[in-house]
């Protein structure tokens, strides 16, 4: 039978509650390394957060067995299907936020009880509840576009973000083809929300210099 994706938050938190014991297996210990996507809601009675990966909360009674089964290469689970039913409820803290950091250490604290360590590419998405929506002070064009750097000894000149190798142009390509500040930030974990914004803010400007044109 295919797998049903869950309909309401409270399967979600039903799942998330299930994972806490499951975890408790070896087999599903050895798969932590590989997730990705952490989803975590505040438990009101411990005040600790409690953490599952996508593919295990976004599927309907999806138990541990069908999750070890289904849930690996060639397996029916797909990440992207779980990310997109789940976004209606969950969403990423704001970066360098202070909920982020304490979000960080609590998975890693969670998992360390197993003698394991999240990935280096982790992120954790919380119930939009939770994220309280922080004051911004207002960018400075300044500071965004001293994130970009032109050095003869490094791609040739071509603009990047200052301690890379990440040209502009490959953030501006990548996003006209669809990819997400997100994805980015996944893929490439040196790279920051601000450096995305710089790399935009340099395209932009670049595109704004006068044509003079001669007779």
């Amino acid at each position: 039978m295919k797998p049903i994706t869950v309909t309401s938050v409270e399967d979600v938190i039903k799942n998330i509650r299930t994972y806490q014991k499951a975890i408790e297996q070896r087999e599903i210990q050895t798969r932590v390394a590989r997730v990705w996507s952490w989803y975590a809601f505040k438990d009101e009675q411990s005040q600790t957060w409690k953490f599952a990966p996508s593919k295990f909360i976004g599927y309907r009674d999806a138990g541990t067995k069908r999750y070890l089964a289904e849930s690996g290469k060639g397996g029916e689970f797909d990440g992207r299907v779980t990310e997109r039913v789940l976004s209606e409820w969950f969403m990423l803290p704001e970066h360098g936020l202070k909920l982020e950091r304490e979000l960080t250490e609590g998975l890693r604290t969670f998992l360390a009880a197993f003698t394991k360590a999240p990935s280096a590419r982790a992120r954790i998405n919380v119930l939009k509840a939770d994220v309280s929506a922080p004051s911004r002070s207002p960018v400075k064009v300044a500071d965004l576009l001293n994130r970009i750097t032109s050095d003869p000894a490094i791609c040739g000149g071509r603009p990047c973000i200052k301690g890379t190798r990440m040209r502009v142009a490959d953030i501006v390509e990548a996003i006209a083809h669809g990819a997400s500040q997100q994805e980015l930030l996944a893929d490439f974990d040196y790279l920051a929300e601000e450096d995305i914004a710089a790399a935009l803010l340099y395209a932009a400007r670049a595109t704004e210099h006068r044509v003079v044109r001669t007779a």
